[in-house]
């Protein structure tokens, strides 16, 4: 199953908010002990209900209100506990349409390529540059392509093959020193296959980078290019390198039951927990521990409440009393309680600042600058989840609508 397909379905669930319950306490748990193909239906599945419940509500637990060019948003909800007393949430400032708040940094382009075949963006490669995928079939990426932004050409940079008995899709597009780099899933005699792909931004062939066996897939937002090399962590733990080139994959010592949360930081313990609910909230601080694989540094998270997920810089979670943002030492706390959704999605918040508060009309919060944009209504009335560092979009009626998340970084660090 391709992200895609979990975002469709998530954006189908989010339809029916009024009449989906919430799943059952512990749900998620016994189904996650019924094989990976099951557990990641039933992942999806559970997903969608946790947020219809939470978009259900959203607009009483946000404060949001739609306005003429305005979303005011409040802090809502009781902090949970943590080791230091939370800082008082900010005021924030109203969600503006984000193509006024940061210009620079939002693009609104077509679907299609003058030749009528649909594309999808994938992430961005620089600042006027988005890299597409023509499907081959039904979420199947079957072309690569760079799209310029600025005068809406583009030109072919790949051919993604499709391995035999694929489980998985071409997922997880990234792009470093002039490459791309994927992976896929595949059956091999019983065994799951993860293979590592990649191919020159400059146009050529597609080739192996690598490959390993796992029970489940790679994570997602992990896969990473950094100095000629290829950098990825697997679901259940374990992070792996390879040479850009092409070579043997090798286990990182010491990151058995660690994943790659943001290079060089590797964290654990893994995320137990995807989406809590009802009152069955247990306290569980997903890569509580860092550790930076160049210089050895250690950071531990301050304790706190709930199910939480932790980057280098800030955390995203949920307590009884509702979602939040907090920063890794425990100050600095948003409630905001639609994050929840965003739980077991990658690891988050995107890029180690962007929390999506999810709707027909999402809005971006940069936990940063405490900034609010608002995007433009999905085509469906639905959202997509926040899976990339590099790049959000909506897809609207005629294309779609790309937030540029670097540009973003960059326009706030200018100020």
């Amino acid at each position: 199953m391709t992200r895609q397909v979990e975002n469709q379905l998530v954006r189908s669930l989010e339809a029916a908010a009024g009449r989906a319950p919430a799943p059952e306490p512990g749900l998620l748990n016994h189904l996650e002990r019924k094989g990976r193909r099951r557990q990641q239906r039933a992942q999806v599945a559970l997903a969608g209900g946790a947020a219809l419940a939470v978009i259900a509500g959203s607009a009483v637990a946000l404060n949001v209100r739609e306005e003429p060019g305005n979303t005011n948003l409040a802090p809502a909800g009781v902090p949970a506990a943590a080791t230091k007393k939370p800082d008082p949430a900010p005021n924030n400032p109203a969600a503006k349409p984000i193509e006024q708040l940061w210009p620079g940094a939002v693009h609104s382009i077509p679907n299609r390529l003058p030749d009528g075949r649909k594309f999808r963006p994938q992430t961005m490669v620089d600042s006027h540059t988005v890299l597409i995928s023509v499907d081959a079939g039904f979420e199947q990426a079957g072309e690569l392509r760079l799209y310029d932004l600025t005068n809406r050409t583009s030109r072919k940079v790949t051919t993604v093959p499709t391995p035999k008995n694929a489980r998985i899709f071409a997922s997880d597009f990234t792009v470093g020193e002039g490459h791309v780099a994927w992976w896929t899933a595949s059956d091999d005699n019983g065994q799951t296959s993860i293979e590592l792909w990649a191919a020159p931004l400059a146009g050529g062939d597609t080739y192996r980078v690598a490959q390993v066996y796992a029970e489940d897939g790679v994570q997602p937002m992990s896969v990473t290019i950094d100095n000629g090399e290829v950098y990825w962590s697997l679901k259940k733990g374990g992070v792996y390198q390879a040479p850009l080139s092409g070579g043997d994959a090798e286990l990182l010592k010491g990151t058995e039951k660690s994943a790659l949360v943001q290079w060089p930081w590797v964290g654990s313990p893994l995320q137990k927990t995807m989406l809590p609910s009802g009152t069955d909230v247990p306290d569980e601080v997903a890569y509580e521990t860092l550790r930076n694989v160049k210089t050895g540094e250690v950071r531990t998270a301050a304790k706190r409440s709930g199910v939480w997920t932790c980057r280098v810089q800030w955390c995203v979670g949920y307590s009884k009393e509702g979602g939040a943002a907090q920063r890794r030492d425990g100050t600095g706390r948003r409630e905001l309680d639609a994050v929840r959704t965003s739980l077991g999605f990658g690891i988050q918040p995107a890029r180690d600042r962007f929390v999506l508060l999810p709707g027909a009309k999402s809005v971006i919060y940069d936990l940063e600058s405490g900034k609010a944009g608002r995007t433009a209504a999905s085509d469906d009335g639905g959202f997509r989840l926040m899976y990339d560092d590099q790049l959000y979009y909506v897809q609207t009626k005629t294309g779609y609508q790309l937030i540029d998340m670097a540009a973003i970084e960059a326009a706030e660090q200018s100020r």
